[in-house]
């Protein structure tokens, strides 16, 4: 029993490196470099009720991922590691969800599959490594289903309490989004008559408690009016935007994003039609549904459906599974071929293309990564296609976009994701000698998604922030450094000001300082 209790513990291990990146990290301004900010003014201000953008209090949104990066940041120190502990613990709990899952949907004796196919989609493993809310409320979604299967089967009270207290919680996070998953899930709600049980309105109070106590909170503080930027943010949502897509887009969208794993998913997903009920329901009905209730509304992003990849993982397993059971069907041994063959040569033909034509640039630690990564994963899929044993091509199937995955994260590409300006502001601050220098901002005069995306990751990188952003450079200190668009012209400069640096990877921005 030991022996065996070892080596399933040792697969654990597994996950670690697709988890953990080794390297220098640096974020994406939206939404990631936006939520680092605002955990950094959480406790630079000790406002841990409103969240902030600059000395202005942000509506459109809760505190509820912020809150967590603060904490982490306020028990483990301040570094861009740290903020990603939130992220890792929910990706984590993700994974032991599908673990979980793959038990009592399919009752297999091999889960960890499941878990390690999650792990190896493009998609989860992008946003594992994001600083943003979208993992943990995906986590609370899985534990969600989870825990309500159990209660259902088992009728523990626990996990009725958390068939029920996931709800809040979510709503803490995502808001608005919460519904959409309620949605799918409270028709077995009724069914398995949980609803009626006390110990899931329990639950439901100790989830919401958070996000009540947060709600009366900022309204006391804030007022109501402010209050109701919240559902403002839902009413620019559900209109035409930026984000607006058709009704269609998840149909290719998550196809991409699930990739490598798209041909054996959609598999599994008929074949879990003919499963028992409860696994026909949300293997089956519950990711059509939710795909569904998501293109009815306006704004579609790629991240909406991270909430749905445990159950998508387990209909991967599925289909592998399947084409290797049941080859004999020749539309199955068609879909093997060019799931198994036909995407790893496209594979090292374009890793071959992207690291040797300029076609898309890479830098040298890159290359080899990306080479090597790529390189494996083909070599590992089309020797899958000379083996017999069953067992073995399973090992195969799994094996090569876990390499390919492990290495794309120790690359950097998924992790360092602004490179360039992450050494062009390490090197400023280093050879300027600015590291205890307070930098202030200047607002450009007018509204520049470019620039806001721009400053947004030259700030997460500058160990010291203004208190407010400046209106005009005659509002900056003598003796004073800045942040600023202003273009400058011979007569100006050498009277009031120098430039600093005008690094074109800082641009629109150039660091300034006032005499």
């Amino acid at each position: 029993m030991n022996k065996k209790n070892t080596k399933v513990n040792s697969k654990y291990l597994l996950f670690i490196p697709l988890l953990i990146y080794f390297g220098k990290r640096s974020l994406i301004a939206y939404d990631e470099g936006f939520y680092a900010l605002q955990a950094r003014w959480i406790i630079e201000k000790s406002n841990w009720i409103g969240p902030m953008w600059w000395d202005q209090v942000t509506s459109d949104r809760t505190i509820g991922i912020q809150f967590l990066i603060a904490l982490a940041k306020k028990f483990f120190g301040d570094s861009l590691l740290v903020i990603y502990i939130p992220i890792i613990f929910a990706s984590v709990l993700m994974l032991y969800c599908t673990y979980e899952l793959h038990k009592e949907l399919i009752e297999d004796e091999n889960p960890i599959y499941s878990a390690l196919i999650l792990s190896t989609t493009f998609l989860w493993i992008n946003y594992a490594h994001m600083a943003t809310q979208d993992m943990v409320f995906s986590s609370l979604v899985s534990l969600g289903i989870l825990s309500t299967i159990k209660a259902y089967k088992n009728n523990n009270k626990n996990q009725i309490l958390i068939s029920g207290s996931w709800i809040g919680l979510a709503v803490m996070m995502k808001t608005y989004l919460t519904v959409i998953p309620l949605l799918g899930i409270f028709p077995f709600y009724i069914r398995s008559k949980l609803i009626y049980k006390r110990n899931f309105w329990i639950g439901v109070i100790i989830g919401f408690l958070p996000f009540a106590f947060w709600s009366y909170k900022y309204i006391s503080i804030y007022s109501f009016s402010t209050y109701g930027g919240l559902f403002e943010k839902l009413m620019f949502l559900s209109k035409k935007n930026n984000f607006t897509n058709p009704f269609f887009y998840y149909l290719w969208n998550f196809s991409i994003n699930i990739f490598p794993w798209t041909i054996p998913s959609f598999v599994g997903f008929f074949k879990a039609s003919n499963y028992n009920r409860i696994s026909k329901y949300f293997l089956f009905f519950y990711p059509i549904f939710i795909l569904f209730l998501l293109s009815l509304f306006s704004t579609k992003t790629p991240y909406y459906p991270i909430q749905i990849l445990s159950l998508t993982s387990i209909n991967t397993y599925i289909g592998i599974k399947y084409f290797i059971e049941k080859n004999n069907n020749i539309n199955i041994f068609y879909l093997e071929k060019i799931n198994f063959l036909l995407i790893p040569i496209l594979t090292i033909t374009f890793t071959i293309i992207i690291n040797f034509s300029g076609l898309i640039y890479l830098d040298n630690r890159s290359k080899p990564f990306v080479f090597i990564g790529g390189g494996l994963f083909s070599f590992i899929w089309i020797i899958y296609n000379l083996l017999k044993n069953k067992k073995r091509k399973f090992n195969f199937a799994i094996l090569g976009p876990y390499l390919l995955i492990l290495f794309l994260v120790q690359s950097g590409l998924i992790t360092d994701k602004s490179k360039e300006l992450r050494i062009a502001i390490d090197d400023l601050f280093k050879n300027e000698k600015l590291s205890n220098i307070s930098i202030e901002i200047i607002k450009p005069a007018a509204k520049d998604d470019e620039a806001l995306s721009k400053i947004i990751k030259i700030m997460v990188k500058t160990p010291n922030i203004g208190e407010r952003r400046l209106d005009n450079l005659s509002d900056l200190r003598s003796d004073s450094f800045a942040w600023t668009t202003k273009d400058f012209n011979g007569n100006i400069t050498p009277e009031r000001y120098k430039i600093v640096s005008e690094d074109k990877v800082f641009y629109p921005w150039k660091l300034i300082y006032k005499k």
